[in-house]
């Protein structure tokens, strides 16, 4: 991956599933000069986007649990199982397969929201439910002292 995914952009997904991607993705997505693929899978009612050397990293780290749990073998099912990899067209639109869509519960109406080393697809009503609770304690527990 040459750059980082950043900021959130409101987009229309058409009749075929097809939603375009900001020019800052497709760049973050360059691949020796060309438009690169990437990973896409579905959890949590949200759809998330990985350069393919990311993906290769859980797909590693989820490979290497010997006899994980039930729940923790579900997971692992459903992130990868449903995961596809996926190619901006020449005019920079994904196509996402319908299985991802019923699984994000996108509508019409889709937000892309940048978070540097992935992104995420959210149908707008979801993305516009979210609330942001006060998390200064965890980030402490983390070690991290954020000034905001």
């Amino acid at each position: 991956m040459t750059g980082k995914f950043i900021g959130t952009y409101n987009r229309a997904l058409d009749a075929k599933g097809r939603v375009s991607l900001p020019p800052s993705f497709l760049k973050a997505l360059e691949n020796d000069g060309g438009p690169g693929s990437f990973w896409l899978t579905g959890l949590y009612g949200r759809l998330t986007g990985y350069a393919p050397e990311r993906w290769e990293e859980i797909v590693e780290k989820l490979c290497s649990i010997k006899l994980p749990s039930l729940k923790l073998s579900n997971f692992k099912t459903k992130l990868v199982g449903m995961a596809q990899e996926i190619s901006p067209d020449a005019q920079g639109r994904i196509r996402i397969p319908q299985s991802l869509i019923r699984e994000a519960g996108l509508g019409k109406d889709a937000v892309l929201v940048g978070i540097l080393d992935k992104f995420e697809i959210w149908d707008q009503a979801r993305f516009d439910a979210i609330s942001v609770e006060d998390v200064s304690e965890e980030l402490i527990r983390f070690g991290i002292d954020l000034t905001l």
